[in-house]
Parts: structure tokens; sequence; C-alpha cells
């Protein structure tokens, strides 16, 4: 009998700067998926979900930190496993050297083992990908079929030629060109999928994250996806790279199927709903909503992601919220409807926008939204329309950030065609390195950091007015489970927590020193655990230090 083909699917440790906020609170649904899939077509399959060990912290340099298991641990988990095919998520740009230091040390201990690339980076710039020589081939789109079709052609013939006319593939050709075949068509019903196979992933370490249940009343908390896409064309969005312009769906009924699995099997009380357009449907919402409460199911949920509000109506929003609908979150984006015509493109309305976050407060659901400022051609006085909208709106928190040019974007074109591009830029949202035409990326992190400051007074200053504080706490506390958020959120907000993780304080609590010449491969490596022990009658944490 021919031994059974191994698959792992890993995802990568992440470098970068303590404002970078690396961290991880999702579970990764991508990998669950793939790994879910796979089993059905009877392979045996390992996910190592590398940011699942948030507590192992590496400092590289002085600002630089590695979160994630270890190259050893990497290492060992693949000498136990021994997998014929490796699948590796690379999904953005500026942490594509980890997924390439996980591909080094599979094809050092395995030089024939398959080395798979997906997500949105792997698909946006396969050249870069695989111009690296660990890497074999690119999945490139909507990944569960076409890896599954890949891991069938390998076990049947060990040739990497075997795999150069598969249906969503990117890799090289003979001549070493960059080869990209047709595209695979879409998983229009995705129904067709498995439930995501968590019991392959440490569930637990999830649950009992730090942040787990940051923004949210009471943990603890997890993600799952109801959709695929958005037909939305915002100019900095590079999730169209995987799913195009379309949306797709899961029936209402699975989506509470897998409700109810998380609530009963891992005793979730909030779910993080995590499309890129929950509600474009907005009948499957509210067929969602009443099968919730038909069940009896009792947990709070929520869309960080964002949900489209001008799809909202105060008749689906009461549904939403008697079925445990806990906080909205938009993307209004901006306040400035030339930014809004110019480079974001969504049917915004502000005055329905007000609307539905009165209809909100009303119902007791909690409102947030992201704002961005810093697109090219922003001036102080369009980056000032923002600000005043967002004081204005009614909304319980606004979030700013600075927009980021992601590969494969028209965003991204536009820096690159007026020369605001300077290499490989080490940037994110709240700590921003590219210039625009009219500001520096210092300039602008000074002016969202301003920009966040000032809400946080303003909304402080209002919850002394008894006219808006006690309406305010009369919609929102007839739930005590508010109670628990109010509470967090208030503590959160004064000490800026919520924009990242990693501040230098809980660096400082959990990393080590990377010796300067350690690479992925080498023998020995120092990796500090916490671990609890009583001072002075008082719980603190502590590290050991394990060799």
């Amino acid at each position: 009998m021919a031994a059974q083909t191994r698959v792992m699917l890993i995802g990568s440790p992440l470098t970068g700067s303590l404002k970078a906020g690396i961290t991880n609170t999702k579970v990764p649904l991508g990998l669950a998926y793939l790994g879910a899939v796979l089993e059905e077509a009877d392979f045996s399959v390992r996910i190592l979900d590398c940011l699942a060990d948030y507590h192992i912290v590496q400092r590289v340099s002085d600002d630089t930190y590695r979160v994630g298991t270890s190259a050893i641990g990497i290492e060992q988990e693949l000498k136990v496993f021994r997998p014929d095919v490796v699948g590796i998520n690379c999904s953005y740009s500026m942490y594509e050297q980890d997924s390439f230091d996980v591909a080094r040390i599979v094809k050092k201990i395995f030089p024939e083992t398959l080395v798979v690339f997906g997500g949105a980076h792997s698909s946006a710039s396969p050249e870069s990908v695989l111009a690296n020589k660990d890497v074999d081939v690119i999945v490139h789109g909507e990944a569960e079929y076409t890896f599954r079709e890949i891991v069938q052609t390998f076990a049947k013939n060990k040739k990497k030629s075997a795999l150069n006319k598969i249906e969503g593939t990117i890799l090289l050709d003979a001549k070493g060109k960059v080869k990209k075949n047709e595209e695979r068509p879409f998983i229009w019903s995705l129904d067709e999928l498995p439930m995501p196979a968590r019991h392959l992933l440490p569930m637990e370490k999830y649950l009992k994250h730090p942040l787990n249940d940051v923004g949210i009343g009471k943990g603890p908390a997890t993600d799952m996806i109801t959709s695929r896409g958005c037909p939305q064309k915002c100019s900095f969005c590079s999730i169209f790279t995987v799913w195009k312009r379309v949306w797709r769906t899961r029936s209402a009924k699975l989506v509470v199927d897998e409700m109810e699995h998380l609530v009963k099997e891992y005793g979730v009380k909030h779910i993080r709903i995590q499309d890129d357009n929950f509600s474009l449907d907005t009948k499957r919402v509210a067929d969602i909503c009443d099968d919730i409460v038909a069940r009896g199911l009792d947990f709070k949920w929520d869309t960080p992601n964002g949900i489209a509000i001008w799809t909202l109506d105060e008749p689906l929003l009461k549904k939403m919220a008697k079925s445990g609908y806990h906080r909205a979150s938009f993307g209004i984006e901006t306040g400035c409807k030339k930014t809004m015509d110019q480079y974001i493109h969504k049917p915004i309305d502000y005055d329905h926008c007000k609307k539905i976050i009165t209809a909100c407060k009303k119902l007791g659901i909690f409102t947030v939204s992201t704002f961005l400022i810093g697109f090219p051609d922003e001036t102080k006085e369009d980056i000032q329309e923002t600000i005043d909208f967002a004081n204005d709106s009614g909304l319980d928190f606004s979030l700013f950030y600075v927009a980021q040019p992601y590969a494969g974007t028209p965003l991204y074109d536009k820096f690159k065609k007026e020369g605001l591009l300077r290499g490989n830029q080490q940037s994110n949202l709240i700590n921003p390195t590219y210039d625009t035409h009219h500001f520096t990326g210092e300039e602008l992190q000074k002016m969202q950091v301003k920009a966040q400051k000032n809400f946080i007074r303003r909304k402080i200053r209002s919850m002394t007015n008894p006219f808006y504080s006690l309406p305010w706490l009369f919609y929102h506390l007839r739930d005590t489970n508010n109670l628990h958020f109010i509470t967090k959120m208030a503590k959160n907000f004064l000490s800026f927590k919520h924009i990242s993780f990693f501040n230098k304080s809980h660096i400082e609590e959990y990393a080590y020193d990377m010796p300067d010449k350690e690479q992925p491969e080498q023998e020995e490596l120092t990796v500090i655990q916490p671990a609890k022990e009583k001072n002075n009658s008082e719980e603190k944490i502590s590290l050991n230090v394990l060799k």
C-alpha cells in the first residue's frame, strides 16, 4: 500500500519594528480551509502556525523583533512530520523574507520537498517570490482546489515539470521565465467547502491570547468567514489580487451551523466575522440573524473588517442587535468628497452615515469607523475635512491611519508613477514612511496621532455632558456585556493600546536578544517563555530561560 502523502501548511513568523504591531489574534482560517479540503482528499495534513507561539519574541536589532516559532522549532516540526509538500503563506510584501526563511529551512532538510507559496503578496508579486530558489510554485487566487490538484499531481509524479499546466499556478518555465497559467474559476458556491479544520490548530492558544478579548465585552472570541471578495474599487485595498472584484457567499444555514459549532465545541462567547463585505446581501444577513435567535445561541458578534454602511437600515439593524450584534465597524475612510471620489470610490452618503450611527446608538450597538489620511494629492484642508467629519459624526470610536500603497493596488501604481516609492520600505498604517506630494511620512504620522488623541479628548469631554452621556448610557447599559466592553475600551483608548500590542514595556518583558550570527539553520537557540511566580504576595510574570 502506498504511503499517504504528507502536507504541512505553515504560517511564518514575522519580523519587524515595535511600532509595526506584530501580533496574532486571528485564527489562520485560510490554512484551516486548505487543511480541510486536503483531509477530504485523504492526505495527511499538519498546520504549523508560527504566530501561535506569540510568547516567543527575539530581539534582532535595537528596534526589530521576530515573533513566533523559532527556527529550531520549525526544523523540529519538519523532521517529525517529514512532509512531501509544504505550503507557506506569504501575504505581505514587508514580511516576504520571513516566508523565504521558512522555505530555506524546508529545502535545507528536505531538498526534494515541494514548496508552494500562496497569499496576496505571492499573487501580486510573483517575480519577486519566484526569484527565490527555494520556492517551487505559487498558488494564484483562490487556493483550495488549486493546491489540492498540486498535491494530487505531485503525489503521482514527483517531478515539478508535471505541474506546468495546472490552473491557478505561477512557476518558472524551462528557460527560467515566470509563467502564469490560466486562472482557476472561482468556487461560486462556498457551501462546497468543508468547515475549516480547526482541529489541526492549537485553538487554546488563540482563545487564551493576551489580546483575545480586546474590543469586545466577554471572551473568548474567535474568527470566521462567511463570504469572499468585495465588488468595491478602493484604490488602497489588495484583496482583489486574490478574490478579484466578485463576491460569493456561504448559505445562512451553514454560517449558523459553524457559529453553533464554535459556541458548543470551544466555548466561544464572541465571534468576529472577518468578511470583506458581509452585508452586501441584506436578506442573507437577516436570515443569519433569525436563525441565531431561533436556535437560542447565546453569543455576541461583530464585523471588525467593516460593514458596508450604505447597505444598512433600521429594520435590519434591529434584527442584528437582537441576534447579538455588538459593534458596527464602518469603513467610511474619509470625510472629504474629493478624496472619496478620487481614491476610495464607495457609495457613501454622509447624511445616511449619521442616520445609521444614530440608529445603532439607540439599539445599543457600538460604532467605530476607520479613516485614512495621506493619499498622494491630499492637502491639509482635505485631511481636516476627514477629521471634522469623524468628530461630528456621532461615532463612539474613530481610528485614524495613514494610507499605504500595497503592491498590486491602484494606489501603489500611482505612488510608483509619481516617484513616491523608495525601494522596499518598512511602512505600515501607524508607522508610515511613504511621503506624499504634500507631506513626509513623519509629518503624516504626527497628524494621525494628533487626530486620534483629539478625537479621544473630545469623546471624554462629551461624556461629562449629561445631555449626551445619560441617553448614551441608557441605550448601551441595557446589556451587561456592554459594561465590560466600556470599561476595557476606556482603558485601551486612554493608553493607546488599541493601536499596538507590542508596546515597549511588553517587549522588554518577554524579548531576548538574538545572537548576531544567528541564522535559521543554527543548532542552538535560547527561547524565553513566561512563567508565573509569587513575590511579596503578588502574582507577577517572570522569565525562565530555557536552553
